[in-house]
């Protein structure tokens, strides 16, 4: 590549300017002398002797002809920039000899235009104790010579420093310091405890320094220098993103297009475990970006290495030819280690130079770090839960923290800071008074069962935290707006059946119709109605229920078209159906073409009963979150052990579709005590003793009814999210996380109300108010006019969800849910210091080098 450069003491620009002057004057003064000349000529001698005049005056700029040829392959650079949310935090609590440095490598001030000498005494100081405390640490043989060589080593950096120490600090510089340890490291034997208690007095020399260095600068500032003040200022405002790109492009060196001569370079964003290619020219730095909820700094730089004309495997370093700069904070929280990565890279060649970014130390910060709070509650419950703060600010400035949805308060506490790495609060708020708020906000003609709510928790921002932006979180849950409805038949009141009863009705999630009929109770025969206490009169009323409990009925009872409805209530409907089994063997009698072919399980001939010794979960009901009394696996299955046993049980077998959830010994063999089966689209539970109300001994309710709710909710079916007058949606949770699938359940009705068979149906996703993905749902052959579906792996963001069905217009399908897609907790926006121990590691590791933002 040729090119034409001017290299002379005058600028091109004003050698041209003369150059054209002189030229013109020159062409003036010889067109006088023309007239005697050829027409030919009265032109040409001027233009030659002007244009004699114009290049001997453009000789001045000193043009030169520069020639550049390229002889083999340019050294590759490739320059990766974090690009995740703790990037965008600020750093006012940098110290100010670091802001100024950062600023005059920004241009934002002249270079050394603060004596900075005291504070680069105190940085040398700083390292020089980092190297005596490494020194220390890994020094653990018994050698006394190793030892003395560690204090030798610090001996000579303290003084190389003491002649530049300041007058004031000098006598104690060297009578606290290098006399003590000039003593200890001339004893044979050096005493590693009298070699530490140096460091304190360090530390202390160093404080003093940099209050000295200080007070320069504040003397500056009260005298008004404004242009310091104005730099200090523009760094606060300053995020850690845009200081990382300002240094690559605007600074004074114009770092980038200095490597680029020389170079190969390419420029990537480190956006979680993506690293994407990025033109610096076409970005603003004051520009919104999509920083990522987590910070990777080893699957970016993994994959990016292997793209179409970078470094190839197996390469070796002079193959190579290549480095890396990684721009980060450190506070890597994804992804594998970075350590290894780096490693892998320093071997084939590729020294990896990190460049650290932000604060060594944390800032003064308020922050949400967790919620742990159920995702599921009645409408009228009171939320209980707890949240976890960090308080990095000194002890004794209040705060308030809150839970609030909008504008609304849920709960309020007034503390003050502890200064304590994690604080836990405990908070319980009711939602009684927010829905009824929310009710006059939707549609009337959408039912809706439940009810999404998006919260807030949030601490009161103090003014001297560098970050507010984690000084909340979103709450999510889903509130339950009705009631679920059990019925229980039983033949007669037994204990099972009468604290049973009880625990519901307790309960506001449950509306409870219990029917006791038969010989032995009140009623001999059932009754039939819409009332409490009446069995329903029709098929529909029927399958208004969720749950039905069916004790030891007499089947001579229910009519034939009853028994037919039970059984299409658990098959098409998909209800929920618990049997609960007892001595009479009424179960046992139940019709097998309707009711009875819903059981699990078959007799076995009694014998002799005996009292059975104990109870037992199996492997599959071990795994079961419906039967988990005690959170942790191995404890809860040695709670069921302890449990009271029933003192009588039916002799069963559970049949080969079926699954034994529990087992109880029987005459010496373990047999099914708990067994569950799927029919058609609902579940059967059966019970083969009536005596679970023995749990509550010694402990009321506590077990009896947890049993009993989790138990319910497994076995009944999950209910719609919100219906409109002909279809019906769920999506399950409110809240999933990136890359998880939603599985989508909808009932769709005809315009006479009834199943609608064969419909194409399709859910659209909308993410963040744009369709984003459209799933085509299949029906179940089992249950008509019920289509389901699973959607690919989700993405972050906002969704809803719409349906849209062959023959019904869009405003007949109103219906729409919402869920929310988060990205796992990484911690991202808690921590508030630069991770410089990982940086200089993985700087180490790859044989690379580690700098500071000011020193790059």
């Amino acid at each position: 590549m040729t090119t034409l450069r001017f290299t002379g003491e005058i600028p091109f620009w004003l050698g041209l300017l003369m150059a054209v002057i002189v030229g013109v004057l020159s062409w003036r003064y010889y067109n006088r002398e023309r007239f005697d000349l050829s027409r030919r000529l009265r032109w040409l001698l001027p233009l030659l002797r002007s244009s004699a005049f114009f290049l001997g005056v453009m000789l001045l700029t000193g043009p030169v002809l520069h020639h550049r040829q390229t002889i083999g392959e340019l050294g590759k650079v490739r320059i990766y920039v974090d690009a995740s949310n703790s990037m965008t935090m600020q750093d006012r609590h940098l110290p100010l000899g670091r802001k100024i440095a950062i600023a005059e490598s920004l241009g934002w001030l002249p270079v050394n235009s603060v004596d900075r000498g005291n504070l680069q005494i105190a940085e040398e100081l700083a390292e020089a104790q980092r190297r005596f405390e490494t020194g220390l640490q890994t020094d653990d043989s018994e050698d006394p010579n190793d030892l003395r060589a560690v204090a030798e080593d610090f001996l000579d950096d303290l003084q190389s420093i003491a002649s530049r120490m300041p007058t004031a600090l000098t006598g104690a510089f060297r009578s606290r310091l290098i006399e003590p340890l000039t003593a200890l490291a001339m004893e044979p034997a050096p005493d590693r405890s009298q070699l530490s208690k140096l460091i304190p007095i360090v530390e202390e020399l160093e404080q003093d320094l940099f209050r000295d260095f200080e007070a320069i600068v504040q003397e500056r500032l009260s005298a008004g220098d404004q242009s310091l003040q104005s730099a200090l200022t523009l760094f606060d405002e300053t995020s850690r993103w845009r200081r990382a790109v300002l240094s690559l492009s605007d600074s004074p060196d114009n770092l980038l297009e200095e490597l680029r001569e020389r170079h190969d370079v390419s420029l990537f964003q480190l956006q979680g475990a993506d690293a994407s290619p990025w033109d610096l020219t076409l970005t603003e730095t004051n520009s919104p970006l999509e920083f990522s909820s987590s910070t990777d700094l080893s699957s970016g730089l993994t994959a990016s290495r292997f793209a179409p004309g970078q470094l190839e495997m197996g390469e070796t370093d002079s193959q190579a030819n290549a480095a890396i700069i990684l721009i980060s904070d450190g506070q890597h929280n994804s992804g594998p280690s970075p350590i290894q990565t780096v490693r892998f890279l320093g071997g084939q060649g590729v020294p990896v130079y990190c460049i650290s970014t932000g604060a060594l130390e944390p800032a003064p910060d308020l922050a949400v770090t967790s919620i742990e709070h159920p995702s599921l509650v009645f409408a009228k419950d009171q939320v209980r839960g707890t949240m976890t703060i960090k308080d990095s600010v000194k002890p004794g400035i209040p705060f308030v923290a809150q839970i609030a949805h909008g504008d609304t308060v849920l709960w309020q506490q007034e503390l003050a800071t502890e200064n304590l790495a994690e604080r836990q609060l405990e908070f319980e708020f009711g939602l009684e008074s927010l829905m009824d708020q929310l009710g006059t906000q939707f549609e009337t003609d959408l039912d809706r069962h439940v009810l999404p709510i998006n919260l807030t928790a949030s601490l009161s921002p103090l003014a001297m935290e560098s970050e507010l932006k984690n000084n909340e979180r979103p709450l999510r849950l889903a509130a339950i707006l009705k009631s679920d409805k059990v019925l229980i038949l039983d033949g007669r009141p037994r204990w099972e059946t009468r604290y049973l009863r009880n625990a519901f009705e307790r309960d506001e999630q449950w509306r409870v119709n219990t029917i006791l009929a038969g010989v032995g109770s009140e009623q001999s025969s059932i009754p039939r109605g819409d009332s409490d206490g009446q069995f329903p009169a029709d098929r529909e009323t029927l399958f208004d229920y969720n749950l039905i409990i069916f004790g030891e009925v007499d089947p001579q009872l229910l009519e034939e078209h009853e028994l037919r409805w039970l059984r299409e209530f658990v098959e098409i409907r998909g209800g929920g159906i618990i049997f609960i089994d007892g001595q009479r063997g009424r179960l046992a009698n139940l019709p097998s073409e309707t009711l009875g072919s819903l059981l699990p399980v078959e007799w076995l001939s009694q014998e002799t009963p005996t009292k059975p010794r104990s109870l037992r979960l199996t492997d599959r009901g071990s795994g079961l979150a419906a039967l988990r009394l005690i959170s942790d696996e191995q404890e809860n299955r040695q709670f069921w052990m302890t449990l009271p046993t029933p003192h009588r049980a039916v002799s069963v077998s559970a049949l080969p579709d079926t699954e034994t959830l529990a087992e109880i010994d029987l005459n010496g063999n373990w047999q099914p005590v708990i067994v569950t089966r799927q029919f058609g689209s609902g579940r059967v539970l059966y019970f083969a003793s009536d005596e679970t109300w023995r749990w509550r001994y010694k402990s009321a309710d506590v077990w009896h009814q947890r049993f009993w709710n989790q138990i319910a909710k497994y076995v009944m079916p999950r209910p719609f999210t919100l219906s409109d007058e002909y279809v019906s949606i769920d999506t399950g949770s409110v809240s999933y996380g990136v890359g998880d699938s939603v599985d989508i359940r909808v009932r769709l009705l005809g315009l006479d109300g009834k199943p609608a068979r064969d419909a194409s149906v399709d859910a659209l996703f909308w993410r963040n108010g744009e369709l984003s993905a459209t799933l085509s749902l299949t029906g179940d052959s089992r249950v008509p006019g019920q289509y389901s579906g699973r959607s690919a792996p989700l993405s972050e963001g906002d969704y809803e969800v719409s349906i849209r069905a062959a023959g019904y217009s869009a405003a007949a399908l109103k219906a729409r849910t919402e869920f929310v897609v988060t990205a796992p907790e990484s911690g991202e926006m808690t921590e508030t210091a630069a991770n410089e121990p990982l940086l200089r590691q993985m700087a180490s590791a790859s044989n690379g080098g580690y700098l500071r933002e000011e020193e790059l």
